[in-house]
């Protein structure tokens, strides 16, 4: 995401993202859980359908929203509660 040719200037909000993701790593690993993952692929993904263009194609500004990561972690909260529905599914022996 920090790129040359990406012409974006990333807010406070970006490190303080990071930093909430590294401590939420540590915490889950103490209590044995698992690891949130912090990759680039979605993260360009994203960047990428919330930006907009130019007629050559680069980039000229990113809408940003933390809608989208407040569904994404309110869908894995659903889950949590969804366990005995979720123990329904067949495992393969």
């Amino acid at each position: 995401l920090i790129n040359k040719s990406f012409p974006l200037k990333h807010g406070e909000a970006y490190n303080y993202d990071s930093l909430v993701i590294a401590f939420l790593i540590v915490a889950n690993s103490i209590i044995g859980l698992p690891w949130l993952v912090a990759s680039t692929v979605p993260s360009v993904i994203h960047v990428q359908a919330m930006a907009e263009k130019n007629d050559k194609g680069r980039v000229t500004k990113v809408i940003e929203t933390r809608l989208t990561h407040i569904l994404i972690h309110g869908l894995i909260l659903a889950s949590i509660f969804a366990l005995g529905l979720l123990r329904m599914i067949p495992v393969p022996v």
